[in-house]
């Protein structure tokens, strides 16, 4: 593991690596369609002289190649033409695997990332217009890890380019606190159910009780009540991170909630593969839990009487022989309108009457905090299916390639 002194931040990239935020590295791919004669590749006060040939770099480049931050180039249509060398250091991602190929991927970053950043592209309208956001990238094993990226618009040789500047970062800081996003839309239903309630409570000073107020006065009163339940909940992060067995919490969801299935005259099929009995991973066991239980109840309110749930689990390895848990929740339900699955992990979206619609999203907080990600594929009349993918530990681990 490389060591940065005294520039040495806990910043881990998906890989184990700890990684100092610095400035660019070299070029080492880029199109032979394009010059490397360029000042955006050069660093400020340097002795480094801009390149003449991809296949010549300068010889000082390699001070640069140590330090994470990726640049990379795209043509007007945002395909790859050239990316720098670190990117294999960073993200273990080879830089010829992006040449030629889209940057709005859903290979490289979930889907709901993928709507922010097109929108953001979408404002790069001018020359040399900037903007600036932080995302989720996936490794190889579909892993989630955070990004602090910049790009903009620029012109190499009368020819409209857009180039980006990527950092990995350091996710820790916002597990204890909810993004300013979301805790708006909290205080600002909470408000809401509150203002009525006083509403209601003033009609019944200046008149006589009436069950109808009574009523809708109880209501008000559990609404409020819930949603100040569902935002402690919401807002909650791990008290006690712990090696657990993967099975333990996977067998103790599907016990507590198997009953509620029965009731409603759903078959609930369990189907864990032996590539998980002894898988570990460092988790809040009651979070990892309630957020599974999250997906479960989800599925059981969109399947039907005579439908069916299962539950599906196993360890997949990837080429770097990490080992990661993928969790299968699959429901005969009515499914999920395309226009609307971006949208099922933000809270307060819902299709159903009377939800609030914090169910998957909540979940997918959850495991978000246990370095995973939660994935939603649907088809309306057939089912939805919800992926969860989490990290574990590699010791001992028999995988599915």
């Amino acid at each position: 593991m490389a060591n940065f002194g005294p520039y040495l931040k806990r910043v881990t990239n998906p890989y184990g690596k700890r990684k100092v935020i610095a400035v660019p590295g070299p070029v080492a791919h880029r199109s032979p369609h394009l010059e490397t004669g360029d000042p955006l590749f050069t660093a400020p006060g340097s002795s480094i002289q801009p390149s003449q040939s991809v296949s010549s770099p300068p010889e000082d480049s390699a001070a640069f190649e140590s330090l994470p931050c990726v640049l990379y180039e795209c043509n007007a249509a945002f395909e790859f033409t050239s990316v720098s060398e670190n990117i294999s250091e960073l993200f273990g991602i080879e830089s010829n695997e992006l040449i030629g190929n889209p940057l709005l991927s859903d290979q490289r970053i979930p889907i709901e990332d993928l709507v922010l950043l097109s929108n953001r592209l979408g404002e790069l309208e001018h020359l040399n217009k900037r903007t600036s956001l932080m995302h989720r990238m996936l490794t190889r094993r579909g892993l989630p890890f955070w990004v602090a990226h910049s790009l903009w618009k620029a012109s190499l040789n009368d020819i409209t380019v857009v180039r980006g500047c990527i950092v990995p970062m350091d996710y820790n800081g916002r597990l204890h606190s909810s993004e300013q996003a979301v805790i708006s839309r909290f205080v600002h239903k909470m408000g809401n159910h509150f203002q009525l309630l006083n509403l209601v409570v003033n009609s019944l000073k200046r008149t006589v009780p009436e069950s109808r107020e009574t009523l809708m006065l109880q209501e008000t009163v559990e609404k409020a009540i819930e949603l100040t339940r569902g935002f402690s909940d919401y807002n909650q992060a791990p008290t006690c991170l712990s090696r657990v067995e993967l099975m333990d919490i996977l067998q103790a969801t599907a016990m507590t909630r198997r009953s509620s299935f029965e009731k409603k005259g759903i078959a609930f099929d369990s189907q864990i593969h032996a590539s998980v009995i002894g898988a570990v991973i460092q988790a809040d066991p009651y979070l990892l839990e309630l957020a599974i239980g999250h997906v479960l109840q989800n599925a059981l309110e969109a399947t039907e009487a005579g439908g069916q749930v299962t539950l599906q689990a196993r360890v997949k390895c990837s080429g770097d022989n990490a080992s990661a848990a993928s969790i299968s929740v699959i429901d005969s339900g009515c499914g999920i309108d395309e226009n609307a699955l971006a949208n099922v992990v933000v809270p307060f979206f819902t299709s159903k009457k009377n939800h609030d619609g914090l169910g998957l999203s909540m979940a997918a907080r959850f495991i978000e905090i246990h370095g995973g990600i939660l994935r939603v594929t649907s088809a309306e009349g057939k089912g939805t299916e919800v992926e969860i993918v989490l990290p574990l530990e590699a010791e001992g681990q028999s995988c599915l390639l």
